[in-house]
């Protein structure tokens, strides 16, 4: 599979051979992007928590729960989320919740109020009911103390909710490359197959994994139109080299 991987990226012409293996053998390349693509992500969060974590509980603001209800500080505070503009914001002593709006604007990707968690989606407000034993005060001794804790258990939802997103992921990933082949195809009076067209999607996933690692620790703007265009450059040389495979 690394073989195929390392293929995939640096040569349009072995498409053409790509395209003539079984469905099965696709697949596989689908199901090893999406295992290395798990392995990865759990990597890089881990360094990222690593390197953010702590400052993330030293910047953190001392607040109080008791009985699940947020009694303390009775002025808005709020967390800051390293490498970010976000922020958590804590009121104890707000008479009502702002709108989704306003958090959006203020930044805040959560705002905890009474026994409430508010997190602001779109235009509506979710709001998850804080647990009434919850007995907490936010020091940087009790912080530093269960900072490790915190870390695994974070590692842990990062890596179960990495499932979900890779395999969306790649199933964008591959229905974008079906589209621009098909698009290609037709302008090629039907070269490939439908069968072919399938299976050099899921090849064409190559490239654009990697370009999704990438982009963790480089930075890529207009992720989305970088992906695009990719996906055009390759399937382009890969019809522009079909006359060198021809018998």
């Amino acid at each position: 599979m690394l073989f195929i991987h390392f293929k995939t990226l640096f040569s349009f012409k072995f498409y053409h051979r790509l395209a003539q293996l079984s469905a099965k053998q696709a697949a596989a390349f689908a199901g090893y992007l999406f295992v290395l693509s798990v392995l990865i992500v759990f990597f890089f969060t881990g360094t990222l928590l690593k390197r953010n974590l702590p400052l993330f509980l030293k910047n953190f603001p001392q607040i109080t729960f008791e009985k699940g209800v947020l009694t303390a500080p009775q002025e808005p505070v709020s967390a800051p989320i390293p490498g970010t503009d976000f922020k958590i914001v804590f009121d104890a002593a707000a008479q009502m919740p702002p709108s989704a709006e306003e958090l959006i604007k203020q930044n805040a990707v959560a705002w905890v109020h009474q026994n409430n968690v508010y997190i602001p989606s779109q235009d509506t407000l979710q709001i998850q009911k804080l647990p009434p034993t919850l007995n907490f005060t936010s020091s940087q001794e009790v912080l530093n103390k269960y900072a490790p804790t915190l870390s695994a258990s974070l590692r842990a939802a990062f890596f179960i909710t990495s499932f979900l997103f890779l395999a969306l992921l790649l199933l964008y990933e591959f229905g974008l490359a079906l589209c621009v082949t098909l698009f290609f195809n037709i302008f090629h009076h039907g070269f490939f197959t439908k069968i072919m067209m399938l299976k050099l999607a899921a090849f064409l996933l190559g490239p654009l994994t990697t370009l999704f690692w990438l982009r963790l620790w480089i930075p890529i703007p207009l992720f989305t139109l970088a992906q695009v265009l990719l996906c055009i450059i390759y399937v382009q040389q890969i019809f522009n080299t079909k006359s060198e495979v021809l018998p």
